[in-house]
C-alpha cells in the first residue's frame, strides 16, 4: 500500500509539471499546496459567503471591503500565498467580482 501511495504521489508530481498554469492556476495551487478536498470545499464556501456579503455591502453603499479580505487571508491554508491565490481564482473565473475587489485593495497598499 505504501508503494502504491508513493507511486501516485510521483505521478502527481509529473502531471503537475505538465499542467498549463496559465489556464489552470487555481488547480495548480491546489495540487502544489497538497490541499485536501475538504480544505478546497471550505475555501469555496467561504468565498460564496464573502461574495454574498460583498454584494450586500455594495447595496448599502460600502466601497471598501478590507474586512472581507482579512477574513479571506485568515482562512487561507498556510501553503497558499494570498496574492497568488486571488489571481489564480480570478484567472480561472472563480468569484471574479470578489477577487477583483481584493486585487484592488492589495494594489492600494
Amino acid at each position: 500500500m505504501e508503494e502504491r501511495l508513493a507511486n501516485l504521489e510521483f505521478y502527481m508530481e509529473l502531471l503537475l509539471k505538465q499542467m498549463d498554469r496559465s489556464k489552470y492556476p487555481w488547480d495548480y495551487l491546489i495540487m502544489r499546496g497538497k490541499l485536501s478536498r475538504r480544505e478546497v470545499q471550505a475555501l469555496n464556501q467561504l468565498c460564496e459567503e464573502l461574495s454574498k456579503e460583498m454584494e450586500k455591502q455594495k447595496a448599502e453603499g460600502f466601497v471598501t471591503f478590507s474586512p472581507l479580505l482579512i477574513q479571506f487571508r485568515q482562512a487561507l491554508p498556510p501553503d497558499l500565498p494570498l496574492e497568488e491565490t486571488i489571481t489564480a481564482l480570478r484567472t480561472q473565473g472563480h468569484y471574479v467580482p470578489l477577487m477583483d475587489a481584493f486585487q484592488k485593495l492589495i494594489k492600494k497598499k
